[in-house]
């Protein structure tokens, strides 16, 4: 198994995350620990952005989201639902509930996307499917000093109208 990171984020709104998570992915090396970032959304959402070296993801772009979202799509499976990938998303009963966007920031691709759970236990579900997926041991971790200010420098960018 990979050791690899779960961080909350606390901060407001899907964009800000995008921002925190370029910022947080700025400053991680080719041999950095994967992570997934996620926050609470202010309409009862989340927000995740998998950060991981490049040698983790696939070596086409077009293929991180497919790649970062099949983990979402096997845990609104493991609820009973019809789930699947398509077009940058994930799709339950015809209708799309999850938007993904993949880019990348230094030595790492950085996929974010929002959705919504379901079910009280959906996020543990999600890290569970996301481990398995990947062959990779969460642990529950709070960024380094480093990180922190990579994060907020970007925080920083983003408020004053500058792209990360």
């Amino acid at each position: 198994m990979i050791p690899a990171r779960w961080m909350r984020i606390e901060q407001d709104g899907r964009a800000t995350l995008r921002a925190a998570a370029a910022g947080f992915a700025r400053v991680q090396g080719a041999r950095a620990a994967p992570a997934l970032l996620w926050m609470r959304t202010e309409e009862g959402g989340v927000a995740c952005a998998l950060v991981a070296p490049l040698k983790f993801a696939p070596g086409r772009r077009p293929r991180w989201g497919a790649w970062a979202l099949a983990p979402l799509v096997a845990s609104y499976r493991a609820f009973g639902l019809r789930a699947w990938y398509e077009a940058n998303g994930v799709w339950l009963s015809g209708a799309p509930v999850a938007a993904g966007e993949g880019f990348a920031a230094g030595a790492c691709a950085v996929i974010a996307f929002h959705f919504l759970p379901l079910h009280k236990d959906f996020m543990d579900v999600l890290r569970h499917r996301i481990e398995a997926q990947q062959g990779w041991q969460f642990d529950n971790a709070w960024p380094s000093a480093e990180e922190h200010l990579a994060i907020s420098d970007s925080l920083a960018l983003e408020a004053a109208g500058a792209a990360p």
